[in-house]
């Protein structure tokens, strides 16, 4: 009789907190909405330190109250020299909890990234190093948003990489394999999103 009881506790329990926690319905309940946001602006490489386009697009979750967010993103950085394809998994947090039209809120996430690496330059010599390389980082950063209205907003974001991966270089005149440290990415984005 005792096994029968706790069987119905955890079947009864299980199925209130499916119904609970169920995010479709939370969706068609307005209770979490789907948002949308792309983002342009800079990206500098720290091993190169050039200064070039960096965009981003993501898609993701947030409560009807906009306190949090977590977001699927793709961001793309070409310097000339170094081209990245970053895709990651990250959350937007507000610094307060009640943000109508301003708010600051902070960013973590993990990310895989893409590196096909042309040339690096290192002690103002330049290697042609032609290689591609991946790697697993985090990232962390601080943005400031701004609502026009309940499902539009714009945003300024700073966000900071730790790649650290490193590339190898083979240099045939010195007969000696370099490995050269990418160090971190930092990008600088004005943002565009919508609720949906």
């Amino acid at each position: 009789m005792k096994g029968l009881v706790f069987l119905l506790a955890l079947f009864a329990s299980s199925a209130a907190l499916a119904q609970w926690n169920n995010p479709f319905d939370g969706y068609c309940n307005g209770e979490y909405r789907v948002i949308g946001t792309i983002g342009l602006g800079a990206g500098d490489l720290q091993i190169n330190d050039d200064r070039d386009f960096a965009g981003y697009a993501s898609i993701g979750v947030t409560p009807a109250a906009g306190v949090w967010q977590v977001e699927l993103r793709y961001t793309n950085f070409d310097d000339g020299r170094v081209s990245v394809d970053q895709w990651g998994i990250g959350a937007k947090v507000d610094f307060t909890l009640t943000c109508d039209v301003q708010c600051l809120y902070w960013m973590v996430g993990w990310n895989y990234g893409e590196f096909d690496v042309g040339t690096v330059e290192k002690h103002g010599i330049l290697y042609d190093v032609n290689n591609d390389s991946s790697d697993n980082y985090w990232n962390a950063g601080v943005g400031y948003r701004y609502n026009w209205t309940q499902d539009f907003d714009t945003s300024i974001e700073y966000n900071y990489n730790n790649v650290s991966k490193r590339v190898r270089y083979f240099d045939i005149v010195e007969d000696y394999e370099r490995r050269f440290d990418l160090g971190h990415l930092r990008t600088l984005t004005v943002n565009f999103s919508y609720r949906f």
